[in-house]
This record gives C-alpha cells, sequence and structure tokens, in this order.
C-alpha cells in the first residue's frame, strides 16, 4: 500500500500534465480501500468549466467502478471549490486529503459552516497540507508564466 506522500506525488504528477497541457496544473486521485486508485488532472480547456481534477477522477469510478464511495480517499493537489465539494459531498466520499490552500475559491471553510449549521450529513475527515508547499510550487510557477 502506498503512503499518503506517494499518492500525492501521483497526484503532482498529473497536475504536471495539466501544466504541460496549459491547464491550472492540479492533480488529483481516488483511492480505494482495495489499495487501487483512479487519478485525473484538470481538463476545462479542453472539457469545459466543470473539468475539474475532483470532477474527472469521481466521473470515472463512477463509470469504471461500483464500490462504496464512503471507503474511499480522495487526495487532491489544491483545496476544492465549492462545485467541486457539492460533487464530493454527492458522491459519498469517505475522506478527503488535499494539499495547498485555495484561500479565493476553496470550499472547505462553507463545508465546515454547512456542517455546523446542520446541512450536509454526510460527513468525513478532511486532511489539509499534505505536501502543501510543493502543490503551491507548481501553482505559481504556472500562474507565473501568464503574468509575463
Amino acid at each position: 500500500m502506498l503512503s499518503p506522500e506517494e499518492l500525492m506525488m501521483i497526484c503532482l504528477k498529473e497536475a504536471e500534465k495539466a501544466f504541460e497541457e496549459d491547464e491550472v496544473p492540479v492533480g488529483a486521485l481516488l483511492l480505494f480501500k482495495d489499495g487501487t486508485f483512479i487519478k485525473d488532472h484538470n481538463r476545462k480547456q479542453k472539457k469545459g468549466f466543470y473539468s475539474h481534477a475532483e470532477f474527472n477522477v469521481l466521473k470515472k469510478a463512477s463509470l469504471k467502478r461500483k464500490d462504496d464511495m464512503r471507503k474511499a480517499v480522495l487526495y487532491v493537489t489544491l483545496e476544492p471549490c465549492i462545485m467541486c465539494i457539492g460533487a464530493i459531498v454527492e458522491a459519498r466520499i469517505g475522506g478527503l486529503v488535499y494539499g495547498a490552500q485555495e484561500p479565493k475559491f476553496g470550499g472547505i471553510k462553507f463545508l465546515k459552516d454547512a456542517w455546523k449549521e446542520g446541512r450536509y450529513p454526510h460527513k468525513f475527515p478532511i486532511y489539509e497540507g499534505l505536501l502543501k508547499d510543493d502543490c503551491a510550487e507548481i501553482l505559481k510557477k504556472f500562474f507565473a508564466t501568464k503574468r509575463k
């Protein structure tokens, strides 16, 4: 079984693929109980606004696997946005691990506030900041090239 750090490194390789495709470099994978996983990256430029890494992984999982998602853990290099949080909650995942925080568009605060208010009854553990510096660095590099 791979360690959480090794799994996040796979997500970072997916983020690098996105970078090479001129996409915002975010990678994700969904780890199943048996140790297998599905991985992908952002594809918004090619497939539309909804093709965030998290959506892509969840969609692939729903088509390829019939596992109980409550036993799967989603890894992603960047804090999911509100749109992705909705998909994550609907998928009923068992846990979320992410790297870099997203201060502008991140949805974790929204989710935690909803939980406090009694909304979104499906709750799961969230681990924040795994390899956060590596996850943030690829984003900084990407946006530096865009701002020149």
